[in-house]
């Protein structure tokens, strides 16, 4: 895995230098015809970002399915261990009166199929959302510096957009959330066990070992961000209409 995560480091910046080289020409051209040149600059950085984007998801992807240790967030009943008697701490200015972790960053071996597969889809789905957008910015300025701002490839891709922002964002949350869950119970969920006995706890897996956890949020963000683009996607429709009836009564 590390030989592939350096083939995309260095993709990533020959990537990045054809962009400046595009950038340096596309700058000096810029005094020449006229055209702004920071939409040239956007162009250039949202079509890289774009591409880093795919990059990432696919690199994600592939790291989650093949490599035999996963990070990964699990969620957890909340969780603050308890000291054994005799233990104290000094230098805290506040005390907790309740509450405690309610997640973990891990790394876990072992994980099932199903809990890999979840997380590799929402962690690239994650990737793929902003690149999305990126590519509707790039194709956006694309378009202008040709001279057509209402093009009609423009409210399609709004379109596009719309969709891939909403059930993309909802999808990479509710997955990594469904993901996370059952890494939890893989890794928390425990049918025996023993210790021996500490000073001032009366059940050492109670006091330090956090409860498995269930946890899915479904967020409304992307609903929104979806709908803001697809109003976008109508107004972009209605320039191109009314762009076409100007040009028809010149």
């Amino acid at each position: 895995m590390g030989v592939l995560l350096w083939v995309l480091a260095a993709a990533l910046a020959v990537g990045l230098g054809i962009a400046v080289v595009f950038f340096v020409r596309s700058s000096a051209g810029a005094s020449h015809d006229g055209e702004p040149a920071v939409i040239r600059v956007t162009f250039w950085v949202t079509l890289l970002w774009a591409g880093i984007a795919i990059a990432g998801a696919l690199v994600t992807a592939v790291a989650t399915l093949v490599q035999s240790a996963v990070q990964i967030t699990v969620p957890t009943a909340a969780y603050w261990p308890a000291l054994p008697e005799g233990a104290f701490v000094e230098g805290a200015s506040a005390t907790r009166t309740d509450g405690g972790f309610t997640d973990a960053d891990v790394v876990v071996e072992g994980l099932s199929t199903g809990a890999r597969v979840c997380w590799a889809i929402g962690q690239a789905l994650w990737w793929l959302v902003p690149g999305a957008v990126g590519a509707l910015v790039a194709m956006s300025c694309y378009q202008l510096l040709r001279g057509r701002a209402f093009a009609p490839v423009l409210s399609r891709m709004s379109m596009v957009t719309a969709v891939v922002v909403c059930l993309g964002g909802i999808g990479a949350q509710v997955l990594s959330d469904i993901a996370g869950s059952m890494a939890s119970t893989e890794l928390l969920a425990y049918s025996g066990g023993g210790f021996e006995e500490v000073a001032g706890i009366d059940d050492v897996l109670d006091a330090w070992w956090p409860d498995p956890m269930f946890s899915v949020t479904l967020p409304f963000w992307p609903i929104a961000a979806g709908l803001a683009f697809a109003a976008l996607a109508v107004i972009l429709r209605n320039g191109t209409r009314l762009q076409r009836e100007t040009e028809g009564l010149v």
